[in-house]
């Protein structure tokens, strides 16, 4: 199969023509010498040139009052790029006339068996000049389908030209032809048809120039992979083509006002957003596609011109680009080129406005500047993943570092964004800025500034990151949270609430060789006591198997406010202990060594529930005991108890925890709480070695029950 080549022509194509012309020659032959005689017959079995072959070839010739009748019958006329032969072919001539400067034959009826159009009645016009050999065709009627091709050639010594009409011709029998010429097609054709006017001109087999003016409606198309469809697509069309030694120029208008088409993964419907592409330039040598201007009005969704050069031979075919965007305008830009990337992440759903405009440049196949205007651009994500509002700035980056005298071309400007609020999954944020310089691969704040966060703020003193993107892209931060209400980050990320502030300094915060490491100690006061964490270190933060190490440290909660954020179960009292050697693998614990105790030295009111007894019973593998003491006896008659001192540890090694308490109990076991006074309750750990994740599930179990019930 030959590859579709829009505007080459071989000698075959015309050889029907030829065929024509010789028939007008031979019929004004039979005619003269019918002039002595009434009637003339020819038979001939076949005969053939080197790209046709035909047979049963009989032509007459009949004397006339007026002048001479013709007719000639083909019974199978085979072209060398045709697969099938015509056959049946007719061409009866009412008049043939004859002058010294003529010989012509008017109102011709045809009648052939086309190879994919059927058996077909044509009328013509055939002329023949006898000076220069010049020939005129005029066709009328070919049936393509439900509608109709018309055409008028003049071949001659210096040259030919060629004009058609298609009016309402099936686009699926058009194809049809085009593989009887074993012309591959990219698509599959399921509806659509064309009227088009074309004109060309050329000498032999090569076409100088060719225009196609007209439209196509109802187009239902697509490839083999389904990468490529249209459904009922119209599509209004002005094409120009002419020969430039051994390139082509071009020049074309495109205009798509109803329909739908779609490009893996772009889907664009011209009803609601009607498409025009203009653009005019150079293909030269079948594989470098210069467009020297090109412009494309998608309806309030993009405004941009510019040129380009595409070399289909190389692995990145947009090698150079100069884009001006007038404008790209929100939601539309969403929906048609952002949206169908972001079908598998929550930002698939975004109510969007706004707008950009700028400029971007590409050069040997790589973008070498960007420059955009941002305008007041605003995001609402039904997810709750993203909003912002009042996004609006500037973005200038470019591919290298300039200096002042950089061949004349200035550095690239700061940039800076502004915004007047917003929220990133779920957590919300004020108005503020951010002023920063951007090129290659590299970001670097260019002042402090702060950004409003809940009811406290995150003051960033400096970022910088380098290699972004690439495996060995670095970052460092230093920052300062200044403090934030936990209970208002509990209700931002859904969790249990609870009292207290977040905040302290992050410092030398950075990312090195793909590691976020930690210079300094994050604090926060939650319970109105201290969590430390100390020596963080992050691995792989951005892979699918993170792995993330740490210290932690608690010192002196308010474990009435730590349990009854969780629904454990009443305790009052101070506690403190340790989370050393903490290792997460994809964010689950894999590893660490807990410790949580009595503070020492507590002097407040330390007293537990029947309900946060029996839960620490169900940790330590004596909750059945437990159960049973609290619904017999006179103890079932309390509702809480004292307790001298109560903890708990598990060292986490090979999803298996390695139990202990606050100290050693009778009988092997440990004490998880130790009472005090009267009445006296000890809850005794009996089991060492605990499943990991059946403890999780008694955790999980233990502060969403309801508690026991004591009769």
């Amino acid at each position: 199969m030959r590859s579709l080549a829009v505007f080459t022509a071989s000698k075959p194509r015309w050889r029907a023509l030829a065929i024509a012309a010789a028939s007008v020659v031979l019929l004004g032959v039979l005619a003269t010498l019918a002039r002595a005689v009434e009637l003339v017959e020819l038979s001939i079995e076949s005969a053939s040139g080197p790209e046709w072959s035909a047979r049963d070839i009989a032509v007459s010739m009949r004397m006339l009052e007026r002048g001479q009748s013709a007719n000639m019958r083909v019974g199978s006329l085979k072209l060398v790029q045709i697969a099938e032969p015509l056959t049946n072919l007719s061409i009866d001539c009412p008049l043939v006339e004859l002058s010294t400067r003529t010989i012509a034959c008017r109102e011709a009826r045809i009648l052939a068996n086309v190879p994919g159009l059927g058996r077909q009645t044509l009328a013509a016009d055939l002329a023949y000049a006898r000076a220069d050999g010049a020939i005129d065709l005029r066709l009328r009627g070919l049936q393509i389908g439900t509608g109709t091709l018309d055409a008028r050639a003049h071949l001659e010594e210096r040259g030919w030209s060629l004009e058609a009409q298609l009016h309402e011709a099936s686009i699926e029998a058009l194809l049809t032809v085009a593989r009887q010429l074993d012309i591959a097609m990219p698509l599959s054709v399921g509806a659509g048809h064309a009227s088009l006017e074309i004109s060309a001109n050329g000498k032999g087999a090569d076409v100088s120039a060719l225009r196609a003016k007209g439209t196509i409606e109802g187009l239902t198309a697509n490839n083999d992979s389904g990468s490529i469809a249209t459904d009922a697509l119209t599509l209004r069309l002005d094409t120009t083509l002419s020969r430039a030694g051994s390139d082509l120029r071009y020049e074309f208008d495109l205009h798509a006002n109803a329909g739908q088409a779609y490009v893996d993964p772009i889907f664009v419907d011209t009803g609601v957003h009607a498409v025009g592409v203009a653009a005019r330039g150079v293909w030269v040598q079948e594989r470098l596609l210069e467009l020297e201007q090109f412009r494309i009005e998608h309806d309030q969704v993009l405004s941009a011109s510019g040129t380009a050069r595409v070399n289909i031979e190389t692995e990145q075919p947009l090698e150079d680009l100069e884009l001006e965007i007038a404008s790209l305008q929100f939601p539309g830009a969403y929906e048609s080129y952002l949206q169908p990337f972001l079908l598998e992440t929550s930002l698939k759903a975004l109510n969007t406005s706004g707008a950009l405009r700028g400029t971007v440049s590409i050069a040997d196949g790589a973008p070498r500047r960007i420059d955009l205007i941002v305008e007041d651009v605003a995001v609402d994500g039904e997810l709750g993943a993203l909003e912002i509002a009042g996004l609006s700035g500037e973005i200038h980056w470019d591919a290298l570092v300039r200096g002042r005298d950089d061949a004349g071309v200035a550095p690239v400007s700061p940039s800076h964004l502004r915004w007047q609020g917003g929220a990133l999954y779920g957590l919300s944020f004020g108005a503020s800025r951010l002023s920063f310089t951007t090129s290659q691969r590299s970001f670097r704040l260019s002042e402090p500034t702060s950004i409003p966060l809940l009811d406290g703020a995150l003051q960033i003193d400096s970022l910088r990151v380098r290699n972004a993107g690439e495996p060995n892209m670095a970052f460092l931060i230093d920052a300062v949270v200044q403090p934030i209400s936990v209970p208002e980050l509990c209700r931002a990320f859904g969790w249990p609430e609870f009292g207290g502030r977040v905040g302290g300094a992050i410092t030398n915060l950075r990312m090195r060789e793909g590691v976020v490491t930690l210079g300094t100690t994050l604090q926060a006061q939650v319970f109105d006591g201290t969590v430390t964490v100390k020596d963080l270190r992050l691995e792989q933060p951005f892979g699918r198997w993170p792995r993330f190490y740490s210290n932690i440290a608690l010192d002196n909660l308010d474990l009435e406010l730590l349990t009854s954020a969780f629904s454990f179960g009443r305790i009052t009292g101070r506690l403190s202990g340790s989370i050393e050697g903490l290792e997460l693998f994809a964010w689950s614990p894999v590893a660490f060594d807990a410790k949580l105790f009595t503070t020492p030295g507590d002097r407040s009111r330390q007293r537990i529930s029947q309900r946060a007894v029996e839960n620490i019973g169900s940790i330590g593998g004596g909750g059945a005991g437990v159960t049973a003491a609290l619904s017999s006896g006179f103890l079932r008659f309390f509702d809480d108890f004292n307790y001298a001192r109560l903890g708990i540890s598990c060292k986490l090694e090979n999803e298996v925890c390695l139990m202990g308490g606050v100290g050693p109990a009778p009988n092997g076991g440990y004490y998880l709480v130790q009472g005090r006074g009267l009445p006296r309750i000890d809850v005794i750990g009996n089991a060492n070695r605990v499943d990991w994740p059946r403890l999780v599930q008694q955790l999980i179990a233990a502060t969403e029950s309801g508690g026991p019930t004591v009769n």
